[in-house]
């Protein structure tokens, strides 16, 4: 609006008399319309030119090959854990096994020569030597409803991961407590590695109890809304 009078006024000085303040005056009434579509056409053209960087910038991200793998964003106490390229490597062998079940979490896993234990939150895998890991690679699977102690057994000099289970229901129904005669046994080939790999089991399969025995959070935020 101000090109009106800054128009008028110099037409007058220009060009002087009547004339020049009636081409200075259309000069300003046509500047307050030219002006402003001037400027949305400017900010119309800058935006689809960020628009076009950013989208450049984000081609140029997908390019990008990854250093590392992701990490474990859950440890064992919930809290985000160091960056380890082992367990990374446990994490995506667990989403293998799992078809990326989330419910089921990463806690440790230990490489041996022949095979591999991976402990998650709900199972122990034992699984065979591969890079591309599968259902078909497990040899031996115990899940922690089935688990009643694991530790470390001797025989003939050798060192062994011995994984008792639970007792079974008898036939009239009534569940016997205790361990069974089901002791599946995986050879380990030094002492301190198996007391390792039994400590992280029975460690998991305490946490696992323990989440078994907590209130869910939707239940107790209903549980407060009633008691409120």
């Amino acid at each position: 609006m101000t090109s009106i009078i800054t128009s008028t006024v110099e037409g007058v000085k220009t060009e002087g008399g009547v004339s020049g303040f009636f081409s200075g005056l259309g000069k300003g009434l046509v500047g307050t319309v030219t002006k402003p579509v001037a400027g949305a056409l400017d900010f119309a053209s800058e935006t689809a030119q960020t628009v076009r960087d950013m989208a450049s910038l984000s081609n140029h991200r997908l390019g990008v090959q990854r250093v590392r793998k992701p990490r474990c964003c859950k440890g064992p106490q919930g809290l985000l854990p160091r960056h380890s390229a082992a367990q990374s490597d446990g994490q995506e062998q667990l989403f293998r096994l799992t078809d990326n079940v989330h419910s089921e979490f990463f806690i440790a896993v230990e490489p041996i020569d022949s095979y591999c234990v991976l402990i998650s939150s709900k199972v122990v895998y034992f699984l065979k030597p591969g890079d591309y890991v599968d259902r078909e690679a497990i040899f031996l699977e115990v899940k922690y409803d089935d688990l009643y102690h694991c530790l470390v057994s001797k025989d003939r000099g050798k060192v062994y991961v011995q994984l008792t289970k639970k007792a079974e229901s008898t036939s009239s129904g009534v569940a016997i407590p205790g361990p069974s005669h089901q002791k599946p046994m995986v050879h380990v080939k030094s002492e301190s590695l198996a007391i390792k790999i039994s400590q992280e089991i029975n460690y998991a399969k305490s946490l696992y109890y323990e989440q078994q025995l907590m209130l869910p959070a939707t239940e107790n935020e209903d549980y407060l809304l009633l008691e409120s």
